[in-house]
């Protein structure tokens, strides 16, 4: 490869169509977010280091975060890998004095240290919306109906959404924090490792064994579930997890829901309910959301879609014919666009130009006040 042209690990240059399949999945989920009154706002691609990432959901971040001198101010500055912390910032100060819940949309380039999971960009699109104010159940289906119902107009079809609750596993994790062989004992949670749980003592033992049983299709532990909640009726998680997925799963009747209440989330400002959503037409989680706090100890929850999964997506660019017009004749041009043409000007314009036309896949000439088929 040209050292010239060399990009670093993880880089990439998008090019047609790829590029003008994410522009148009970008502004398709843009206006479905603003049909809901979710207002769009475009935070600047670098920040200082300590606005960023010291407050908020920006402490999470620091570790996958790009840094840079800024020349004038001499202070450090960072490149957002997650835009959830800039619409924290901007909510809590820019727009604290707007009525709750805000609802907020945005899209942009993020830039990430690590890639995430098996994908080995660095860079990718992030287009998302976020909901301020204090969590309720109807904000957090809201979030994650509006999402589903956005990958449902792309025709993708046989979502799975896999639920999550982090205050479930958190607070698991204090009453264990003095158990021997932690990480061990955590790994095998994670896992749902039950036959070495079952040898092994430790506080609340039997609650976290039931909460591993709730894992799995929502249809076959919906009742198992609804048992447990009757059982512990203090644990308001347990409920809280079972009506989500219960709402989810009327207005989605072939939803595959996913019940994994003790699974560790991506990302780590998240402290309740959070989600994941997944189509079998695309490899990978194509969007991801959750309950979090801004930084002003505010309650939010949000979605972000990953538009370089959803460039996957077949026959989204609805491509037009093309018509070889004249040089700067733009009255014809402006006619044919009229009527659904894409045009190409083209000087000297004669018969002799079809071989040219056909290298750019173009159907048609207009030669003698008249569309010539090539």
């Amino acid at each position: 490869m040209d050292r010239d042209t060399l990009l670093p690990a993880g880089f990439s240059d998008k090019i047609y169509p790829k590029s003008q399949k994410n522009a148009l999945i970008i502004e398709n989920i843009l206006q479905f977010f603003l049909n809901f009154n979710y207002l769009r706002i475009s935070p600047p691609l670098i920040e200082f280091e300590e606005t960023l990432l010291n407050q908020g959901p920006g402490l999470a971040l620091k570790n996958n975060s790009f840094r840079v001198m800024d020349p004038i101010s001499k202070k450090m500055m960072a490149v957002r890998s997650d835009m959830t912390t800039q619409v924290s910032r901007i909510s809590s100060k820019r727009l604290a004095h707007y009525p709750r819940p805000l609802r907020l949309s945005y899209s942009g380039e993020v830039l990430r240290v690590n890639p995430s999971g098996l994908r080995l960009e660095r860079q990718i699109s992030q287009v998302g919306a976020e909901i301020i104010g204090k969590t309720s159940l109807d904000l957090e289906t809201e979030i994650i109906t509006i999402g589903l119902k956005i990958l449902s107009n792309f025709n993708l079809g046989n979502f799975t959404l896999d639920l999550n609750f982090q205050n479930l596993r958190l607070n698991f994790l204090k009453i264990l924090k003095d158990v021997p062989d932690l990480n061990l004992l955590l790994n095998a949670i994670e896992k749902k490792d039950i036959n070495y749980l079952n040898k092994k003592n430790f506080p609340n033992k039997q609650n976290i064994l039931n909460i591993i049983e709730t894992s799995g299709k929502f249809v076959n532990k919906s009742n198992f579930l609804k048992k447990l909640n009757l059982e512990n009726k203090n644990n308001k998680d347990i409920a809280h997890i079972l009506e989500v997925a219960d709402v989810i799963q009327k207005s989605f009747k072939d939803l595959n829901i996913i019940i994994d209440p003790l699974e560790k989330s991506t990302f780590d400002y998240h402290y309740g309910l959070t989600f994941t959503i997944f189509s079998e037409s695309l490899n990978g989680s194509i969007a991801k959301g959750g309950t979090y706090k801004t930084i002003n100890n505010e309650e939010a929850t949000g979605i972000s879609l990953y538009v370089d999964l959803l460039s996957g997506i077949k026959n989204i660019l609805n491509e037009k014919d093309k018509v070889l017009v004249e040089q700067n004749n733009f009255k014809t041009a402006d006619y044919l666009i009229e009527q659904g043409y894409q045009v190409i000007f083209y000087k000297n314009l004669d018969k002799n130009c079809s071989d040219y036309a056909r290298s750019i896949k173009c159907k048609f000439i207009f030669i003698n006040n008249m569309l010539v088929k090539v």
